[in-house]
């Protein structure tokens, strides 16, 4: 049986489950990150990332000279 056995009808059961199982699983994402969302940031702030995450997840840069190298200079408190 199936597609090449002419049973297009098991074919568009199996598609329609397919499809079900990936409509089911975009809603359940996106409801756990609404919920995670609540209790931590998911976005790193702008400033964060204009740095860098490297700089800011794991205390190091990843490129330490030429382009792409970075510096990091106190704003002195500016609005």
């Amino acid at each position: 049986e199936g597609i090449f056995a002419g049973s297009l009808k098991q074919v568009a059961i199996q598609g329609a489950g397919v499809l079900a199982t990936v409509v089911y699983s975009g809603i359940a994402s996106l409801v756990l990150l609404k919920v995670v969302s609540f209790a931590i940031p998911l976005r790193p702030t702008a400033r964060e990332e204009a740095i860098g995450l490297d700089v800011q997840e794991h205390g190091e840069e990843a490129y330490t000279s030429g382009e792409g190298a970075i510096l990091v200079l106190d704003d002195g408190g500016a609005k």
